[in-house]
């Protein structure tokens, strides 16, 4: 792909890269919200995971603003040395934001693992992996405040000042964080398949838990990338391992929030089902049915229309003509349990009653 100028450009790519994981991202976090506060209410881990979204959209907004126009996804020996240097100050930034994201998502699961799962030995390990998932995330500040000498070297390349390795501190950075997905993500499993329920229901809820190895998949896929971080044309080679940070996010929160929000979309079938189910219901038993309930039409075998005694699921209402003065009657009684029927049995239907059948629908939610 080219820009206008003739020369080539990857920041189509690079708009599409990043704001389609972001929205992605965001709406998976309003739906989690919607079926929170509808429900229970809003937890610790809740509140990590608003947290990390919108340290997510500060990065991708990050990267944007100050990426595109001014050099990402273009070659670094075609862009203006007062582009590259916002272009820079903006990955600087970014940077720091991409890393308190990895530390907010993980809390934000590991916190959430810890409501749900009540389990002694299970509880202890989450807490011991919440305060490793601290200690690395103040090592990793630690070590991008002191980036470079003066700090301001790492973006004003007409600074003469000393840098860390960048290509070594983003391996570790990666490599850590690849380490700590896997371990984060095989943690409820053996609780998992401890829980008594049944095959099937375990199998959907170690895969649900299981999306973030997916995650991991993308961190080692960053890696192939990472020698971007020391290239003399990070510009152009630094696009495919942004756009790989911004789908490593998609997937973090996926993780913490398909555990709350499946319970919508099953919620949403059942509700589906059941209308279905009742229209189906109500057309089987109209078919044929010219007068009253289960009675049989005129014909040359009909006998007329017979009084018939009803269940306790009706309610007769005495619907009012011209010449009644007052408002509609209502009356049922309920006499003795038919011996011989299903139910309570009633009196016989009034001349010119009708026979209203009411159908409930009972809906049983199973939370995680």
């Amino acid at each position: 792909m080219t820009s206008w100028d003739g020369t080539p450009s990857r920041e189509t790519l690079v708009i599409v890269g990043y704001t389609v994981p972001t929205v992605l991202l965001v709406a998976s976090t309003v739906m989690r919200l919607f079926a929170k506060v509808s429900k229970e209410g809003l937890h610790l881990d809740d509140y990590l995971i608003i947290l990390a979204s919108a340290l997510e959209v500060a990065y991708s907004v990050t990267i944007l603003v100050s990426g595109v126009g001014h050099g990402f996804g273009h070659h670094t020996a075609t862009v203006d040395p007062k582009d590259l240097e916002i272009f820079l100050k903006g990955e600087y930034i970014a940077s720091h934001l991409y890393n308190l994201f990895l530390a907010a998502t993980k809390l934000g699961i590991l916190v959430l693992y810890y409501r749900i799962f009540p389990v002694p030995w299970f509880s202890k390990t989450v807490i011991g992996c919440s305060i490793f998932v601290l200690i690395w995330i103040a090592i990793i500040e630690a070590l991008m405040g002191a980036l470079c000498r003066p700090l301001h070297a790492f973006w004003d390349l007409t600074v003469k000042g000393k840098c860390f390795n960048t290509i070594a501190l983003t391996y570790f950075v990666n490599s850590s964080n690849m380490v700590t997905d896997l371990v984060l993500f095989a943690l409820p499993i053996p609780v998992i398949l401890g829980v008594r329920t049944s095959r099937k229901k375990k199998i959907a809820l170690i895969a649900i838990f299981s999306i973030g190895f997916i995650t991991c998949g993308i961190s080692a896929a960053r890696l192939a990338y990472v020698v971007a971080q020391g290239s003399a044309d990070i510009t152009w080679e630094g696009v495919p391992l942004g756009i790989l940070s911004a789908f490593e996010s998609l997937g973090g929160i996926l993780c913490a929030n398909l555990p709350i929000i499946y319970r919508l979309f099953k919620t949403a079938a059942q509700k589906i089902t059941s209308s279905v189910s009742g229209n189906k219901s109500y057309k089987t038993k109209t078919t044929n049915q010219q007068y009253g309930y289960d009675s049989t039409p005129y014909g040359s075998k009909s006998h007329g229309r017979q009084p018939r005694r009803s269940t306790d699921s009706e309610r007769w209402i005495r619907m009012p003509n011209e010449s009644d003065p007052g408002e509609m009657q209502t009356s049922a009684h309920c006499t003795s349990p038919d011996a011989k029927g299903d139910g309570f049995e009633m009196g016989p239907i009034p001349t010119g009653g009708i026979a209203v059948q009411r159908e409930f629908h009972t809906q049983v939610e199973e939370r995680v």
